[in-house]
C-alpha cells in the first residue's frame, strides 16, 4: 500500500512540473509586427522576431529566439504562438518544424527537450517552444513548417 501511495505522489509531482509553462503569452495586437531585437543575458542571447505566416485558417508566429552556445553548438529555443481561426480542433507539434541552415544542412528538433505539441480548440492560441541544436557558425536559418510532404510555411531569420 505504501508503494502505491508513493508511486501516485511521484506521478502527481511529475505532472505538476510538466504542466507549468514558463512562456508568457503575447498580446494579440503585436502579432503582425515584423521586428528584431537582440538582448544579451550572460551566456544567452534573446532575439524578439515576431514573424507571422498564415497557413490555412491558422496564424503561426515565431515570437522569440533564445540562443545559448554550449560546446561549440548553438542551442536554439524558438517560441511559437499558433492561433486556430477555424471552427474545428487542429493539432500541431514541434516535430512539424525543421531548420534549413546556411550550411545547406537540415536540422530536426532536439528530442531531449520538452517541445510543444497539442490540439488547439477553435479560436484559441497555443504557445510553446521548439528546441534545436545547430553548429555555432550558423548565422542564417529558414524555419520550415512541413507537417506532411508539402512545405506550408517558412521564415527566414538572421541569427544575431
Amino acid at each position: 500500500m505504501k508503494k502505491l501511495i508513493l508511486c501516485a505522489m511521484s506521478m502527481l509531482a511529475i505532472f505538476a512540473l510538466v504542466a507549468c509553462d514558463p512562456t508568457p503569452e503575447e498580446g494579440a495586437n503585436d502579432k503582425q509586427k515584423d521586428s528584431t531585437k537582440v538582448v544579451n543575458e550572460g551566456t544567452a542571447k534573446h532575439q524578439d522576431v515576431k514573424l507571422t505566416k498564415n497557413v490555412g485558417e491558422t496564424e503561426m508566429t515565431v515570437d522569440h529566439i533564445k540562443q545559448k552556445i554550449i560546446k561549440k553548438k548553438k542551442h536554439l529555443e524558438l517560441q511559437f504562438s499558433l492561433t486556430n481561426h477555424s471552427s474545428t480542433d487542429k493539432g500541431f507539434g514541434a516535430n512539424d518544424f525543421r531548420i534549413e541552415a546556411d550550411d545547406s544542412e537540415t536540422y530536426r528538433i532536439d528530442g531531449t527537450k520538452v517541445n510543444f505539441g497539442d490540439v488547439i480548440a477553435p479560436h484559441k492560441t497555443l504557445t510553446g517552444s521548439a528546441y534545436f541544436v545547430i553548429p555555432e557558425k550558423i548565422k542564417s536559418i529558414n524555419v520550415v513548417y512541413q507537417p506532411e510532404e508539402k512545405m506550408e510555411a517558412a521564415w527566414k531569420i538572421d541569427l544575431e
